[in-house]
């Protein structure tokens, strides 16, 4: 069981005239080594494709409020007073950074009505200086679910679909309180996705890895991205094995990729070097051609800024090619959403 660090909280100091509060104190050793970062390092552009991001007109979901229950992500309260979140707010978070904003993927987050958030992110499409891809909501158990993914692939930037699955006994942790891919209507939901050539974002625990594997093996058409680097949210040995081994057996799977993203949410204070092993098992059972990086922003902004978090995926995978670098922050997103 995880344990709970109930002083682990971020803290919010004043922001700049006309900007939102900043969320998170600067830790300056973030990202440093033993080997102090040189300027080369520190200055070197990233052309990057964020390919987990959520932009946001608060007012699409009901959930949105102080009301919200707690969550291992910590404190909304700074969420809930920036509201929106949109394409111009996520091109301002590079400022002052060398990250090329080259594209993103909006992933669902809940929308009372995922036709209306589809709509709200493609009119954002319009006003961005880079493509906005699409991966859209709904509930696969309910047996009207034909109907609502089809319009969502009538969408021109529409290129899959999410469901959280996420079950834990810790209720911090804990998304759904239904084992989604043990239902047969649920199964018969996801199985329409490749009828209309959508790709499943896949959020889940590493107790649910196992399970996993057998729905990709019954769905060898659809494409599984596997979101948040797999959510290890038990920080213990038997956590880490469950975790680590399990994605390996995922990765012998061909329709299985992944996404680093949403690390800072489950370490509230990261490191460089606390998201390392993170990094390099995953590069090690994925390769450089399956694995994508995003900021999951503005979720992970209450415990990091966009340049920091971006930066600290660059160090790890500073010692790779030019070529993988390009492929992980990239190409592999330009490849797999099918920009």
């Amino acid at each position: 069981m995880t344990t709970i660090d109930n002083n682990n909280q971020s803290k919010s100091t004043a922001g700049s005239a006309g900007k939102p509060a900043i969320f998170s104190e600067t830790v300056t050793d973030r990202l440093t080594t033993i080997i102090p970062e040189t300027r080369a390092q520190a200055t070197k552009p990233r052309p990057f494709i964020d390919t987990h991001v959520h932009l946001m007109k608060t007012s699409l979901y009901s959930w949105f409020n102080p009301s919200k229950p707690p969550t291992f992500e910590g404190p909304w309260d700074p969420l809930f007073t920036m509201g929106d979140f949109t394409n111009e707010q996520l091109a301002q978070e590079t400022n002052g950074t060398p990250i090329e904003l080259k594209g993103a993927v909006h992933i669902q987050a809940n929308a009372d009505d995922p036709i209306e958030e589809i709509e709200t992110v493609e009119a954002m499409g319009k006003r961005a200086t880079w493509p906005i891809m699409i991966v859209g909501g709904g509930d696969l158990s309910d047996p009207g679910i034909e109907s609502l993914v089809e319009r969502e692939a009538s969408f021109a930037d529409v290129r899959g679909v999410r469901q959280n699955l996420n079950m834990h006994p810790h209720p911090l942790y804990n998304y759904v309180d239904k084992s989604y891919m043990d239902d047969p209507q649920w199964l018969k939901g996801l199985a329409l996705l490749k009828k209309y050539d959508m790709s499943f974002d896949m959020q889940l625990y590493p107790t649910q890895f196992e399970r996993a594997g057998e729905v990709m093996d019954a769905n060898p058409e659809t494409l599984f991205i596997i979101d948040h680097a797999g959510m290890w949210a038990d920080r213990d040995l038997a956590g880490w094995q469950l975790w680590s081994k399990g994605l390996r057996k995922l990765a012998q799977r061909s329709n299985c990729v992944i996404k680093i993203s949403a690390l800072a949410s489950l370490d509230h204070r990261w490191t460089l070097e606390s998201i390392k092993p993170i990094v390099y098992t995953i590069l090690d059972a994925f390769g450089t051609d399956r694995v994508m990086f995003g900021s999951n922003f503005p979720v992970d902004k209450l415990h990091g800024t966009y340049g920091d978090i971006i930066h600290g995926f660059a160090r790890c995978v500073e010692t790779l090619s030019e070529a993988e670098q390009d492929a992980l922050f990239v190409g592999n997103a330009k490849r797999l959403y099918r920009f």
